[in-house]
């Protein structure tokens, strides 16, 4: 029997041994679920936003949908490259002996609702798609602390939702299986485990979003080198809600990619993007 241990080198295998049958992915389909639910308006707490360290940008969600920012074709593409790149890892893991069960089946958590990548070998596993720079992180192993996104919080709700399923035969541990789409490297790390009382914590989100007013800001803006400029971090830039939370923000693009500043004393000599 494989183990779970052993899924990169097999996987691997497949490769160097010339085992791999091409013809084999001929029906490997893209679904638009995950994009249709990244676009979505649904409100409804998901398992995949949990663990989201900013509980500002859900209350906006929940309460401001209409004034999120709409993806531009090229990011639906690159979301939807990862996804078909973690169903193709899926399915070299099934060619290399190993088993796969639920994948993407509805988990339900005290009313939150979610989907987890699958089970294999009778653990846990959260496939993901990265950069070569995220990637790298999950190969050292992903903490609390340097986990922006809130991945570990998320597949902690997998696997307590999981609990109860026959075919999670290690109910204590989970695992983030993660490709480099830039390299092909790939990693199993195992993910730290949140103790937590999940039906109090589920409680919480909940009264924070039936508030009034939304939380502050989880963020502050940081310093633009020596120029007396502000700009925001890698989590406000990546939020889609980022106009409304910082009301007065300017966009410059620079050669490695557009810069959000929230306070502007001298004027970045790159241009600068008009959003009336």
């Amino acid at each position: 029997m494989k183990s779970i241990h052993t899924l990169v080198p097999d996987i691997y295998e497949l490769f160097t041994s010339g085992k791999v049958d091409k013809n084999s992915f001929g029906k490997l389909l893209y679904t638009p679920e995950n994009n249709e639910e990244r676009q979505s308006k649904d409100n409804s707490l998901r398992m995949s936003s949990m663990g989201n360290p900013c509980d500002r940008q859900l209350y906006y969600k929940t309460h401001y949908a209409d004034e999120s920012e709409k993806m531009e074709a090229p990011v639906l593409i690159k979301f939807m490259f990862g996804d078909i790149l973690e169903s193709f890892l899926l399915q070299l893991a099934v060619m290399a002996g190993h088993t796969v069960e639920g994948e993407q089946e509805q988990l339900e958590l005290y009313g939150v609702k979610g989907h987890r990548d699958a089970i294999i070998d009778g653990c846990l596993v959260d496939v993901k798609s990265a950069s070569t720079y995220s990637f790298n992180k999950f190969k050292e192993g992903l903490s609390v602390d340097n986990d922006p996104f809130g991945y570990i919080s998320q597949i902690n709700s997998y696997l307590e939702a999981s609990q109860n399923d026959p075919r999670l035969k290690v109910k204590d541990k989970a695992y983030f299986l993660a490709i480099d789409k830039t390299l092909g490297n790939m990693c199993l790390s195992e993910a730290p485990i949140i103790k937590r009382d999940w039906q109090k914590f589920i409680s919480d989100k909940q009264g924070m979003l039936a508030s009034p007013t939304p939380p502050p800001r989880a963020f502050k803006a940081e310093p633009e080198g020596k120029s007396g400029n502000e700009k925001l971090g890698v989590n406000c830039s990546y939020c889609s809600f980022k106009a409304k939370c910082w009301p007065g923000l300017r966009t410059f693009i620079y050669y490695s990619g557009p810069v959000f500043l929230s306070k502007v004393v001298t004027t970045p000599k790159v241009p600068e993007v008009n959003r009336e």
